[in-house]
């Protein structure tokens, strides 16, 4: 068999390979919002945008929060020991008590974190207590509040490596078809 005729050959499960291949790492991006009420004043605090995530710890993060840019993410180990892990599923919240951080463009550090707690409702017939389980945001300056996080998958887009790796496969069985065909004519003729 010449050379020539072996290329598709090679190509085409070198292609199957490389997409079979499972990634190191995975990375999912996600929609979030919080919208929180300030403990001792009333005022509401929100934000909201994109994070994206690598193996569960969040690595971007980008929106606003207060109507303030988010500059940018904290790295582990800052603001009140900040983990800057995503929990999925929900294990009962999306963040660890010690949360994630940001800088925002008025040089603000805010932390949002998981609140574990219990919530009592008192009657005639005694008191009934239930895990009340909450997100809450602390900045750097001690402003705190109590409120929602919520998050939402944003669809997955192809990488540019991927659909590279596909190109050897779609042209190693279009290479291989040709030649199946040349090989089926040329029998044919002799």
């Amino acid at each position: 068999m010449n050379f020539r005729l072996k290329i598709p050959l090679f190509l085409g499960p070198l292609g199957l390979f490389c997409l079979i291949l499972p990634s190191t790492a995975r990375a999912d991006s996600f929609d979030w919002t919080y919208q929180g009420t300030m403990l001792l004043s009333g005022v509401l605090s929100s934000g909201s945008g994109e994070l994206t995530t690598t193996d569960a710890v969040i690595t971007e993060l980008s929106g606003t929060f207060n109507g303030l840019t988010i500059a940018s993410l904290v790295p582990p180990g800052g603001l009140f020991g900040n983990d800057n892990l995503l929990l999925i599923p929900p294990a009962p919240l999306y963040v660890t008590q010690n949360g994630f951080s940001f800088l925002d463009s008025a040089g603000d550090q805010i932390n949002i974190y998981a609140a574990f707690g219990t919530q009592c409702r008192c009657g005639p017939a005694g008191c009934v207590c239930v895990p009340d389980n909450l997100y809450a945001s602390i900045s750097d300056d001690g402003n705190s509040d109590l409120g929602n996080f919520t998050l939402t998958p944003v669809l997955a887009t192809p990488e540019p490596a991927a659909m590279a790796m596909l190109l050897p496969t779609v042209l190693g069985f279009g290479l291989l078809l040709v030649w199946r065909r040349f090989r089926n004519t040329a029998r044919l003729v002799h």
